[in-house]
């Protein structure tokens, strides 16, 4: 398998996080997300596509989603299917940026998508918590 150039990882990186703004967004136009948490979530992905878009710098097409996939709009029916649908893309992003952060060349960007591969991970925290998985609270409430 032939090794992906940092444009290519940063163009794929920055597909996904539109992807991920797109639905944010969806999910609080049709209140399949709790308000609170999905602006957070949007606003953190939006800081993300700007930071990807900064890092491009006029390298790259920007990647905007422009119809909305069958599969959302299934997941847009409840916050329940939506928190489900938005765990799988953000897991799949996190595994994206493990494979890039490992694979760019330009060492000095690990440290920015490393901490955008966090955050992504704390995105999953947060959704599984507005689930109401507790499996994940580090202490027991009450």
């Amino acid at each position: 398998m032939a090794q992906r150039s940092d444009l290519e990882l940063l163009e794929d990186l920055l597909a996904r996080e539109n992807r991920l703004l797109s639905a944010y967004e969806a999910a609080l136009r049709r209140d399949a997300i709790d308000p609170a948490v999905g602006e957070l979530l949007r606003d953190h992905e939006r800081e993300h596509v700007r930071a990807l878009e900064r890092t491009l710098a006029g390298r790259a097409r920007n990647p905007r989603a422009g119809v909305t996939p069958p599969e959302l709009n299934a997941a847009l029916k409840s916050r329940e299917s939506f928190g489900r649908y938005a765990i799988g893309l953000e897991d799949e992003t996190v595994a994206a940026y493990t494979e890039a952060t490992a694979a760019i060349g330009r060492p000095g960007l690990r440290q920015p998508l490393g901490s955008i591969m966090c955050c992504g991970a704390a995105h999953v925290v947060a959704l599984r918590q507005s689930l109401g998985d507790r499996s994940l609270v580090p202490y027991p409430e009450g």
